[in-house]
């Protein structure tokens, strides 16, 4: 049976609130060391905030880092026929005549047939492009439905539509994908038509540059877009007119709006940083981050990085912020483009040795790694994997097949199909199964080549099932770095670890064997210098990588502290229900001893007075 105890029942105490006061001093202990884990989890939740700004700040940093990309300068036209676009950082202007237009070739049948279902081909067509070239299209049944969908889904570049010219009455039309005056083709196999006209002729467009006649020069464009007759310009035309003047200037007020976006994310992380540190004398209250090295290095980082990186228009001021003037950004920037977009990005250049033609550029480079100027050796350069199939016998009825992986692209050479068709028919497949290669004729020879370079690339190529012979083994890229030796992954070189200011540091090249010959491998040497976005987009890295950043190891250290004290809050929820178990059994066996004292007592009582009485 169950003991039940009333507190204080038998002695008159207040056991219960007793047993409450003592539970609770030493449960002082725990509650100290819940402020400590709430402590810890502020700092936690501190730091998750500093690294997500600071994520921010880089995403911002890398699109500024990409000089290239910059806006740097705005285009103008004289005519509304001619939309200009600036490609560059440089001024530019050019007057000329527009005198013709890029037309795309157009031909039309000469008659028109009654239905869709009327057969216009009993056999293949034969598509003659101006190179010489031959695509050939099968056409099923060869009715005008039927022919119309086999053209647009043949590889010859070609779109068709069966135009209804009045009711009941159909023509075949036939248009090139490509304008220019290289578009032109001619069609044979069409047995239900007569023949085809032009409908439009293919045509370049052109301008004429200079007024005199004996000066004057024509340049041409096979579509309506011009790229490079002037640099850092391009334009684009859309009727003949004459007298069109486009123009460049080199304006950096967008560039400036990226710079300020820019300064405004490193403010934040500053003004994040001195709140999680600052500390208030008057309520002797901190922030979360009071006296912590971590959140103070980065700090001293950010600011010892702005001022010594130089950029135009970016400075410091007495506040402990960034400040942009961008006047001062504008001004520099509308004297050399080039120099300032240096002070921001990332920029490298190559120095090839002698007999070297290839280049390499620089791709991206880690917080590790540090401007200066590296030796590149080149010992296996990056190629793409070949293969050939011999086309000069009679292959009709055989399957060449190119496979990768999973992926196969396939053809069945049928009748009278030349090496060209063949090749036509297996890009078409290539493409329609996400198969990266590209078939090709040389002389007598089918010729495959993957569409990158790397051993990724390689692929194998059978005619019936029997392999074809490899030329060139995909190869991904192999050398050394500062002397050291790098990583290679199709055409980059990475210096992936090791020692040294180069670690980190990757690079894109593109080198023959021939520049390896003549330099013995030894290329030439690629100088990098960090900008101030692209420092800050090192910097960053250097703070909040995983398992080795400076910011992201202070909040796992604080993260483990929040642990450790859940660990010790815990025990003591166990200590404290045992301590408190202690004292109600050590109180109950009290009152249980009172309780039996006082029964004895009153036993007593009683037999004494029982005494008396009988003596009596």
């Amino acid at each position: 049976m169950a003991q039940v105890s009333i507190s204080g029942a038998v002695s008159g105490i207040d056991t219960a609130s007793l047993i409450n006061s003592l539970v609770s001093v030493q449960q002082n202990q725990q509650t100290l060391l819940k402020k400590q884990q709430s402590q810890q989890q502020k700092a936690v939740d501190t730091f998750s905030g500093l690294i997500s700004s600071l994520g921010k700040l880089s995403t911002k940093a890398k699109s500024l880092a990409d000089t290239d990309s910059w806006k740097g300068s705005t285009a103008s036209s004289s005519s509304t026929g001619v939309s200009a676009t600036a490609t560059g950082t440089q001024n530019a202007s050019l007057t000329f005549d527009v005198t013709s237009v890029a037309r795309a070739h157009a031909r039309v049948s000469h008659e028109a047939v009654g239905s869709l279902s009327t057969q216009v081909a009993s056999g293949p067509l034969s598509i003659t492009k101006q190179d010489g070239s031959v695509v050939s299209v099968a056409t099923g049944t060869g009715s005008l439905a039927d022919v119309v969908a086999a053209v647009n889904a043949s590889d010859a570049g070609i779109s068709a539509s069966a135009v209804q010219t009045s009711p009941g009455q159909y023509r075949l039309q036939l248009t090139a994908g490509k304008t220019g005056a290289s578009s032109a083709f001619t069609v044979s196999g069409l047995t239900g038509f007569t023949g085809t006209d032009v409908v439009t002729q293919g045509a370049d467009a052109q301008i004429t540059i200079g007024s005199n006649p004996l000066t004057a020069y024509t340049v041409s464009s096979s579509t309506n877009a011009f790229t490079g007759v002037v640099p850092g310009l391009s334009f684009t035309v859309s009727r003949l007119e004459t007298g069109v003047t486009v123009a460049s200037t080199v304006d950096g007020s967008k560039v400036a709006d990226d710079v300020q976006t820019l300064v405004d994310s490193a403010n934040e992380v500053l003004s994040s940083i001195e709140t999680a540190t600052a500390w208030n004398a008057t309520t002797n209250t901190g922030g979360a981050l009071v006296g912590d090295s971590a959140a103070r290095t980065l700090q001293q980082s950010l600011l010892s990085l702005v001022g010594s990186a130089g950029a135009p228009g970016v400075s410091l001021n007495r506040s402990g912020r960034l400040s942009f003037d961008r006047s001062a950004f504008t001004t520099a920037y509308a004297a050399d483009p080039d120099a300032v977009a240096a002070k921001f990005g990332a920029t490298s250049s190559f120095s090839a040795a002698s007999g070297v033609s290839g280049h390499a550029t620089f791709s991206s480079s880690t917080s590790s790694t540090r401007a200066g100027t590296y030796a590149l050796k080149i010992t296996t350069a990056a190629a793409a994997e070949v293969w050939t199939a011999d086309a000069s016998g009679d292959l009709e009825g055989q399957t060449i097949e190119l496979t990768r992986g999973s992926k196969t692209a396939s053809y069945t050479v049928q009748a009278g199909d030349s090496a060209a068709d063949i090749a036509t028919a297996l890009n078409s497949d290539a493409v329609a199964k996400g198969l990266s290669v590209r078939a090709t004729v040389d002389g007598t020879d089918l010729v495959f080549t993957a569409g990158s370079v790397g051993a990724g690339s390689a692929f194998t190529a059978t005619v019936d099932g029997n392999a074809q012979t490899r030329t060139v083994v995909g190869a991904d890229v192999q050398g050394t770095i500062d002397g050291k030796t790098a990583k290679g992954s199709g055409s980059i070189l990475t210096l992936v670890s090791g020692s040294g200011n180069a670690v980190g540091l990757s690079v894109d090249t593109s080198f023959s064997g021939a520049d390896l010959t003549a330099s013995s491998g030894n290329v030439g040497s690629i100088s990098y210098q960090p900008g101030l976005a692209q420092r800050f987009v090192q910097l960053v890295q250097q703070q909040t990588a995983t398992g080795t950043g400076i910011l992201s190891s202070a909040k796992s250290g604080r993260e483990s502290a929040v642990k450790s004290l859940q660990n010790q809050i815990d025990d003591w929820d166990s200590r404290l229900t045992s301590y408190r178990a202690s004292l109600q059994a050590q109180f109950v066996a009290m009152e249980t001893t009172l309780a039996a004292l006082k029964s004895q007592s009153s036993f007593l009582s009683n037999f004494g007075g029982s005494t008396t009485s009988s003596t009596g």
